[in-house]
């Protein structure tokens, strides 16, 4: 009996320690890390393993100079692209690629690499680089405990931003959205082959967003409304490029024929009206 109850006891213990084993997470030091951003046509993706700086030397030190690094920790980072990009002028066709980067106090040498299989950098072979290109590290004016990447957008296009400790670094990513709607507007509009009102008041639109050839965006803008004169898109577009042109009579006499659709509409568009009038006094003060 006495035995018995021995082995009843060790088996407890053991279950408790087992237990305690199971039930009991102790969180990463470098966390997985997702960043997810849709930039024009593109879909860009990173994953990465995001390694603190407590209170250590990180450059020159934890990280090496002029060695190839994993730019995280753990297995190697990874971006993914679902359609072709240029990064620094250089083009890297959709698909999954790691990134490594080589560290060094005047510059680093960025490289997009086909091999996502890698645990770090230990078998990196340069043979599998897709790109690589040199960038100028600047120092940060934000402290960054962990290892951070993040995605500036500008104009359908975006810029990448490596940051850990008190360096950072940053590179093009150039997607095809602009190229490809440039030829949309040339193949599909310009030359009036389309008949939507709406494909030439977005073209318009893009246009004058970009701030780039005003004067075809105006014709886009003219096909539109001759498509559609009852499109209420096309009028704010309208406006909106006179006024950018100080054309202000004009951008005047697109309210006033906007008011006109607003007003004979069964509808309730008294908000919309009292817009277009706000519109129509703060641009005839313009004049003077």
């Amino acid at each position: 009996m006495k035995n018995f109850i021995i082995s009843l006891s060790l088996v407890l213990i053991s279950f408790q320690i087992n237990g305690q084993e199971t039930d009991f997470n102790y969180p990463s030091f470098s966390p997985k890390g997702n960043i997810s951003q849709t930039v024009g046509n593109t879909l860009i993706e990173v994953e990465y393993e995001r390694p603190s700086v407590r209170k250590r030397k990180i450059f020159g030190e934890l990280v090496p100079w002029n060695k190839v690094w994993r730019t995280g920790a753990g297995n190697c980072t990874k971006i993914k692209f679902d359609k072709d990009v240029k990064i620094e002028g250089q083009k890297v066709p959709a698909g999954n690629y790691s990134i490594f980067t080589i560290p060094n106090l005047e510059e680093w040498i960025v490289i997009i690499n086909k091999d996502t299989s890698l645990y770090g950098s230990y078998n990196y072979d340069f043979k599998n680089d897709i790109a690589r290109f040199v960038v100028i590290p600047s120092e940060s004016s934000r402290f960054y405990e962990t290892l951070n990447f993040d995605i500036e957008l500008n104009q359908h296009n975006a810029r990448m931003y490596i940051s850990w400790a008190n360096i950072q670094i940053n590179f093009d990513i150039e997607t095809s959205t602009n190229e490809n709607i440039e030829k949309l507007i040339r193949e599909e509009l310009i030359s009036g082959k389309n008949k939507v009102s709406d494909n030439y008041a977005g073209a318009s639109g893009y246009l004058a967003y970009r701030g780039i050839d005003l004067a075809n965006a105006l014709k886009l803008a003219d096909k539109a409304k001759e498509l559609d004169q009852n499109n209420e898109w096309i009028y704010g577009i309208k406006i909106e490029i006179y006024e950018s042109l100080k054309l202000y009579d004009n951008a005047i006499k697109e309210i006033n024929q906007l008011l006109i659709i607003l007003k004979r509409n069964q509808e309730d568009r008294s908000t919309e009206i009292q817009k277009m009038e706000s519109e129509y006094e703060r641009i005839n003060k313009l004049k003077k």
